[in-house]
């Protein structure tokens, strides 16, 4: 089946004239972003492609404009997810993307008589394109471990595939016909130019899924990294429930820094903020993962270890007080050197998690009724002070 309508083409080029509104909207009422400025030139693009082969008669000339803007509105992309995702491109990358692509121009007019294999040749470089795209939010996946990414990178892999398979229909002909796709394949045709569409839409999505990732690191987390106090709770009810079911433990930590009211005294409540940054720093360094670390107010943060004793929790609280001490903060007023307070309790299978952090916080004042800088486990003689 030969695809020779135009229908599919103008169903695409409505997707995407709609899309590239919707972005521009967003660029104007939410301000200048380097990473969607490239999405919405190649959206632009990528509509005066479809326009350009939407003509009567798709002649040489427009089959060759229109893949040439095809090609420059995704590599635009590429420099879009580039941004989106804080990812450098340097010179040497630029300038490599410049002639690779000059050179592909000269090749497809010198050394390609036939408009299949010219349309083979364009297809495989925004194959490579969306491969690339694919790749790089792979990898941001596992960094952060984020599921919604795979949406992304689904979208990418399916339209390299479309496209590959545009490559080899296309490289069957006998002939050089100029309809629209070149013989492809109808449900191909379809499949190829609406994911060509709906990427468009990943754009939009991208834009504010980070926001949504903002709103809730502002919600949940505060300037020191650390969680906040109710969604920490939150997240140590689910870690203990768990542990029950598998017949585990959670330890919990409650640490207080000891005379941090001297350090915004002595050293200001500029250099108190990088003080508290600091130790979060030191303590996230010495986390699992699967370990969550919340603050509760002031100078007061605490530690939940899945799947651990009270023997474990003392000795990374252990660790963690020694590295407290030895690495200083360097400010403009001198270095700060910092202690705390560590009390430890283990959740076996009675009590709930409320009482846990009220045990391990008894400890933590027992810690600092013996002078601070101290590691203390819960017993029960405790509930006697």
């Amino acid at each position: 089946m030969v695809v020779d309508e135009p229908t599919y083409f103008i169903l695409t080029t409505l997707l995407t004239v709609v899309s590239a509104t919707v972005l521009t909207l967003i660029r104007v009422f939410h301000g200048r972003r380097p990473c969607l400025d490239c999405w919405i030139g190649a959206s632009y693009l990528q509509i005066v492609a479809l326009v350009v082969l939407l003509q009567t008669t798709a002649s040489y000339s427009n089959l060759f404009v229109a893949n040439h803007l095809l090609v420059v509105s995704f590599l635009l992309v590429v420099a879009g997810h580039h941004n989106y995702l804080k990812r450098q491109l340097t010179r040497n990358n630029v300038i490599g993307v410049v002639v690779a692509y000059l050179m592909l121009s000269l090749y497809s007019v010198l050394f390609i008589s036939g408009t299949a294999e010219r349309v083979g040749v364009f297809s495989a470089a925004i194959a490579l394109c969306c491969i690339y795209c694919a790749f790089l939010y792979f990898r941001e996946f596992l960094n952060n471990n984020k599921p919604a990414l795979w949406l992304v990178i689904g979208l990418y892999l399916f339209l390299a595939v479309c496209l590959l398979l545009r490559l080899h229909f296309a490289s069957q002909q006998q002939r050089e016909p100029y309809e629209l796709l070149l013989g492809v394949p109808a449900l191909l045709s379809l499949a190829l130019f609406t994911a060509n569409a709906l990427q468009s839409y990943v754009f939009y999505f991208l834009m504010h899924w980070q926001q949504i990732i903002q709103l809730e690191q502002l919600a949940n987390y505060d300037v020191t990294g650390a969680m906040r106090r109710n969604y920490f709770i939150q997240l140590l009810d689910k870690m203990t429930r768990r542990a029950l079911f598998h017949d585990g433990e959670v330890a919990l930590i409650f640490i207080d820094l000891d005379r941090f009211k001297l350090i915004n005294d002595n050293y200001g409540h500029h250099n108190g903020d990088l003080a508290l940054q600091h130790f979060a720093k030191v303590v996230s360094d010495n986390l699992r993962v699967g370990d969550i670390f919340g603050r509760f107010g002031g100078e007061e943060f605490v530690i939940a270890l899945n799947n651990s004793n009270t023997q474990q929790a003392h000795t990374l609280a252990n660790r963690i007080r020694i590295q407290l001490n030895q690495q200083a903060l360097v400010t403009s007023k001198g270095k700060i050197y910092m202690s705390a307070s560590f009390g430890l309790a283990c959740h076996r299978h009675e009590g709930d998690c409320s009482e846990l952090i009220k045990q391990a916080d008894l400890a933590m004042y027992q810690a600092k009724a013996q002078g601070g800088n101290k590691v203390v486990d819960y017993t029960a003689e405790l509930n006697q002070f």
